[in-house]
């Protein structure tokens, strides 16, 4: 089972195998892009963020929608199916060999330009608007130095995805649905 596999209600069309063949074509674990997608809009393909009016499964930004061929009205609406190839997969496409973990799918897609660099590696420092969007995986997550580094944005998403697999095993419409003994694998 892959995980949140159990959430599919949220997309039934056919959401699962499309994940697999995209990640597939991407040269990646079906498993990872399953937890990205959970961090970034817990599988809601209708998920926004108002504030940076980011949207969708893998919260595409409206100059990412753009570059993509696509404005935020033409993507609304759009089930995950349709998401995955048209938007995530497209997106991903050139990092392909690049993502070797979990964390990699994340970084392509949260800032690829951290993809590869050493955990160390600065984001955004506090003075930077990006660093005010991404405050609290530095001050709740990392270690609240006034820099977004990639071994923040790492824990961050090492936590998210715990947290709502631990949450999930709690909750009686999921706990029969996730195998006993279910642990996650990052890598």
């Amino acid at each position: 089972m892959l995980p949140f596999e159990w959430l599919t209600y949220r997309n039934p069309y056919g959401y699962i195998s499309k994940v697999r063949e995209v990640a597939q074509r991407l040269k990646i674990k079906p498993e990872w892009l399953m937890m990205v997608i959970w961090v970034e809009s817990k599988h809601s393909s209708q998920a926004e963020n108002k504030l940076s009016e980011a949207f969708g499964l893998i919260q595409c930004l409206p100059s990412t929608l753009r570059r993509l061929g696509y404005s935020l009205g033409q993507v609304r609406g759009k089930f995950g199916e349709w998401q995955l190839e048209h938007l995530v997969y497209p997106y991903l496409k050139p990092y392909i060999g690049k993502m070797n973990s979990a964390y990699d799918v994340y970084l392509a897609i949260f800032h690829p330009a951290a993809l590869g660099k050493g955990d160390g590696y600065v984001i955004a420092y506090e003075r930077e608007k990006a660093y005010q969007y991404n405050k609290v995986l530095d001050t709740v997550y990392g270690d609240r130095d006034g820099k977004l580094e990639v071994l923040d944005v790492k824990f961050f998403f090492k936590k998210s995805v715990q947290n709502a697999v631990k949450l999930h095993k709690k909750l009686p419409e999921y706990k029969d649905k996730i195998p006993f003994g279910y642990e996650l694998s990052l890598y």
